[in-house]
């Protein structure tokens, strides 16, 4: 999957970049989109040169994505539910406040994990650069 971003500042190898382009504007996912809220961070593994103001075009590898959205929102949510189910067989005659706590319990473990996993695994899912486009 590709997009259109624009750069906001370049420090060494990190590149910002911010949406602010016409294909952002006219997006139908403007009011979930986060890049909107914050930067990204993106690579320049071709070493095209690019100036602060250009707007480029970057890959998201789809397989990646898919996972992050996995990750994040799904993988939690299965969390919920075996700590929901294991408190019950576990200690069977346990009250339903104290399984949805496990639950609850288990969506932090979810969270946490997908974050570190996230600080781990960091610079391989950093999007990249494909080409400066002169589009606006």
């Amino acid at each position: 999957m590709t997009e259109l971003v624009r750069i906001k500042e370049i420090d060494g190898s990190r590149v910002l970049c911010t949406c602010s382009t016409s294909a952002c504007k006219s997006c139908s996912g403007s009011g979930f989109c986060n890049i909107k809220i914050r930067e990204i961070e993106v690579r320049n593994p071709r070493n095209l040169e690019v100036h602060p103001g250009d707007t480029i075009e970057i890959y998201l590898p789809p397989g990646k994505t898919i996972f992050a959205g996995f990750l994040v929102m799904i993988f939690p949510l299965l969390l919920f539910g075996l700590f929901f189910m294991l408190t019950g067989r576990i200690f069977p005659g346990t009250g339903e406040g104290i399984r949805v706590l496990a639950g609850v319990a288990g969506i932090t473990a979810g969270f946490l994990i997908s974050w570190a996993y996230s600080k781990l695994t960091n610079s391989r899912n950093i999007p990249e650069i494909v080409k400066v486009t002169d589009q606006e």
